[in-house]
């Protein structure tokens, strides 16, 4: 296969894999009545089967994109799509609750091995930084749509076999991912000028030692936990306001999944067409008013809809944006950096989602709102004024595009 052809077939197995892990991750939310009815699992303790899944990919994805910088991406990526496959398809031969939180787990290190890690570094590496925001858009678009289709892709397959054919249908996914990404992921990354070879730094001297590292940190603990404050609570929202049962609300996240799809593709190519930090800080802002109008406007379920679907769409684009800036923030260790803001990212979404739930035994829903937009906005400040953009427009990067941006 020539450098073409296979640079040509790279992004879309950048984005199945993307797409595959955010499916494999919300799998559960529909299945676990059934897993519960024919296992020993309680099913009010059936949302540790994700969160075994989330804490196993937290803590593995910093070690993996420390690794990545040192070994071969392919190499971390492949390992990890094997594992997952495997971890995923005896999650559909789980008879024990104990077994199905272990295989959650190993499926949760497969996980923190591919996704941002890998996946987003492979790009980062692959794709110049002119041009990075729409493959980022199209990669994140990918992981969001898994979350679209994903929930009722699950329902349909176990009420037509068994939960457990769920599980053995995207290890079957996995086997082709694993295939696609032997023929079209380079064995190594492309070669880097002089000067930008990876030194021996530790990931957290790393961290404590750029600024600009350290604060998009920050920037994704923020980001990242704004948006699960609130969405952790939609059900309660549109129940508590509207009355809304289950369907209402799942068809409200439908269209809020769409609109996060279209915005995380618009918002790549905004970000190739400006400076990547300003359409973070202005997609940002907007998510920011949005997301406590959300929360202070209850009174109209049309208005209600209208301002999640907005919110929804300038977060996405804001998060394409962003992950194209923080792939450029030190191209030495890019697989590090990506990976802690990963962790970053989970950390923020499990604390902020415990402060909603605090602030709603507390007081009215609009606090949430409050809360969410305010660390939007502060992200916007973070992003213009404190985080420096690499990867000035016209630099070419070794392997990377044209200079069009065109692939």
């Amino acid at each position: 296969m020539t450098h073409r052809m296979r640079k040509r077939r790279l992004l879309p197995v950048l984005a199945f894999c993307s797409f595959l892990v955010g499916f494999d991750a919300i799998a559960t939310v529909p299945l676990l009545p059934s897993i519960s009815a024919s296992t020993d699992m309680p099913l009010e303790s059936g949302g540790l089967l994700y969160a075994g899944y989330a804490a196993a990919y937290a803590l593995t994805a910093p070690v993996m994109g420390y690794l990545s910088d040192r070994l071969t991406r392919k190499g971390i990526l492949l390992t990890g799509l094997l594992l997952f496959g495997a971890a995923t398809a005896l999650v559909g031969t789980g008879e024990t609750f104990a077994a199905l939180l272990l295989f959650r787990a190993l499926t949760g290190i497969g996980a923190g091995m591919i996704e941002e890690p890998v996946v987003y570094a492979v790009a980062g590496d692959h794709y110049a930084y002119e041009a990075r925001g729409r493959v980022m858009g199209i990669i994140t678009a990918a992981l969001i749509a898994s979350s679209v289709v994903g929930v009722p892709l699950a329902g349909a397959i176990s009420e037509a076999s068994s939960w457990r054919w769920t599980f053995r249908s995207i290890a079957v996914l996995a086997t082709l991912a694993l295939a696609a990404a032997i023929a079209a992921v380079p064995a190594r990354r492309p070669e880097r000028p002089p000067g930008e070879q990876t030194g021996e730094r530790t990931p957290f001297r790393l961290v404590v030692s750029n600024p600009t590292v350290f604060l998009s940190l920050l920037v994704s603990f923020l980001y990242y936990g704004a948006l699960q404050g609130m969405f952790a609570l939609a059900g309660v929202f549109y129940h508590t306001h509207y009355g809304l049962e289950a369907g209402g609300t799942g068809l409200v996240l439908l269209a809020a999944g769409i609109s996060s799809v279209a915005g995380s593709l618009l918002g790549g190519k905004w970000a190739d067409r400006w400076l990547k930090r300003r359409v973070v800080a202005a997609a940002g802002a907007a998510a920011g008013v949005f997301v406590f109008l959300l929360g202070l406007l209850a009174h109209n379920l049309w208005l209600s809809v209208l301002l999640h679907v907005l919110w929804a769409a300038f977060y996405a684009a804001g998060q394409s944006a962003f992950t194209a800036l923080v792939s450029e923030l030190d191209p030495r260790s890019r697989g590090t950096v990506l990976s802690f803001n990963s962790s970053a990212m989970y950390i923020g979404a499990s604390a902020m989602s415990a402060l909603a739930a605090a602030l709603l035994e507390a007081g009215p829903f609009w606090t949430i709102g409050l809360m969410c937009g305010l660390a939007d906005l502060l992200v916007a400040a973070i992003v213009l004024s404190a985080v420096r953009e690499r990867g000035a427009a016209g630099r070419r990067v070794s392997g990377g595009l044209p200079r069009d941006g065109r692939f």
